[in-house]
């Protein structure tokens, strides 16, 4: 699998007078499109296969690195919460930190990253399912780490 830029290609930029940075409104407004009505139903799994191929593209050794690249891209603040089951929370997401409770999960992306990382550095399968989520109330969010 291969991104088709690198993070380096896609990091360039020649916005001189408005910068680097996106407001989080433009991101989450592209993010929550409804794309269940161009996608169907598999469209949360469609989001995750595509966060998943990050992960693996960035090809982390440690999940040190993944706890850097979510810091210096804002996409969160990464912790490993717990070894047995493997579980990782996310404190501040770039998806759905400060959110309303729509009694779901949001953050599809980012399970499929962190399973990404996790098989790049772990070279093993495995499954990640978000159990915390501010679309489910809570103020963090926190994924289960299931090995194939």
């Amino acid at each position: 699998m291969a991104l088709k830029f690198t993070i380096e290609e896609i990091s360039k930029s020649d916005r001189d007078t408005l910068g680097r940075d996106i407001d989080i409104t433009v991101f989450r407004l592209i993010r929550f499109m409804d794309l269940e009505r161009y996608l169907g139903r598999g469209a949360h799994g469609v989001i995750y296969e595509c966060g998943k191929e990050l992960g693996q593209a960035l090809n982390p050794s440690s999940i040190d690195d993944v706890v850097k690249f979510c810091e210096k891209y804002k996409i969160g603040k990464v912790e490993v919460v717990n070894k047995e089951p493997l579980q990782i929370r996310v404190h501040e997401c770039i998806s759905c930190s400060g959110l309303p409770n729509v009694g779901e999960n949001l953050c599809w992306f980012e399970g499929g990253f962190i399973a990404g990382c996790l098989e790049s550095i772990l070279d093993k399968k495995v499954r990640v399912k978000e159990t915390h989520c501010a679309g489910l109330g809570n103020n963090f969010c926190q994924f289960e780490i299931k090995f194939l």
